[in-house]
């Protein structure tokens, strides 16, 4: 296992830590009834997300993606007629015995976000080492994260992120609405007479001289995907100092967008390093 399997797995143990609930898992188990006979008992979910298959070859992969509301309903369904389903191509190059092994889901707080997902990432190729072939004409799909002392910088493009210990965080959507986004974040801040600096440059933006409870919990939704109850409880703070009701419920609903895309794209990462 080489330094990137690992960091992905390492991420992966520690969202399904924070997220027992949110990670994807097997249909069916064998249950024991009472007389001592075996039973099939369903253990799927009945809340949204995403229903999705990967399709890989050694240098590219493809996510095709179903948004599902009642994730056991859909999965179910699909399982049973996967020709029902042709955007998600289950069965091509194999037969129906190995769906179990292609199709996969993830749990999502708002419907919304799995919308969200799938518009942003469905049908979509990705290449499997990026950092071997993105260039300036083609800087590459992810957000990067880099510690910068003690704060930390986002760049949008592998071309303009520097400096050792970067990670990688996937394509976590359109450059611009973060930027928005993350404005308005420092605004509120601001306003709540709380510290927070972003300095917003070509392709990236600087967090620093915040609030280290802030800073830690960015931190935290950029690299796990992760909003804890601290993160609430700071935009309960904001709440009680703005007025701007619209712009906080506007950030907040964002940052619940964009931790729910990081989760899920830790997860195909963890799917991508465990089949190989």
């Amino acid at each position: 296992m080489d330094e990137i399997e690992a960091l992905v797995e390492e991420t992966y143990k520690h969202l399904q830590k924070q997220f027992p609930d949110g990670v994807e898992v097997s249909g069916d188990i064998i249950g024991m009834r009472e007389d001592g006979a075996q039973e099939v008992m369903d253990i799927f979910p009945e809340d949204p997300g995403v229903i999705y298959h990967i399709q890989q070859t050694p240098t590219v992969f493809v996510i095709r993606t179903f948004v599902s509301r009642n994730i056991r309903i859909d999965y179910h369904r699909i399982s049973e007629q996967p020709e029902e389903f042709p955007s998600l191509r289950l069965l091509e190059g194999g037969t129906r015995d190995e769906l179990g092994h292609k199709l996969r889901f993830f749990l999502v707080g708002n419907p919304l976000q799995a919308d969200i997902i799938h518009d942003q990432l469905n049908n979509r190729r990705f290449p499997v080492n990026e950092e071997m072939m993105c260039n300036l004409s083609d800087p590459g799909f992810s957000w990067w994260l880099t510690p910068k002392g003690t704060g930390f910088q986002i760049s949008f493009t592998l071309s303009v992120s520097s400096g050792e210990g970067s990670l990688k965080l996937g394509p976590l959507g359109d450059h611009q609405m973060a930027l928005k986004n993350f404005q308005a974040l420092e605004n509120l801040v601001s306003r709540a007479g709380l510290k927070l600096l972003m300095q917003n440059e070509m392709n990236r933006v600087n967090f620093s001289d915040g609030e280290e409870v802030l800073m830690n919990e960015l931190r935290d939704l950029f690299e796990f995907g992760v909003i804890t109850e601290s993160m609430g409880e700071i935009f309960q703070a904001l709440a009680r100092a703005t007025p701007d009701t619209s712009t906080l419920e506007m950030t907040w609903f964002y940052l619940q967008e964009l931790a729910a895309m990081r989760r899920f794209w830790i997860q195909v990462q963890y799917d991508l390093t465990s089949s190989t």
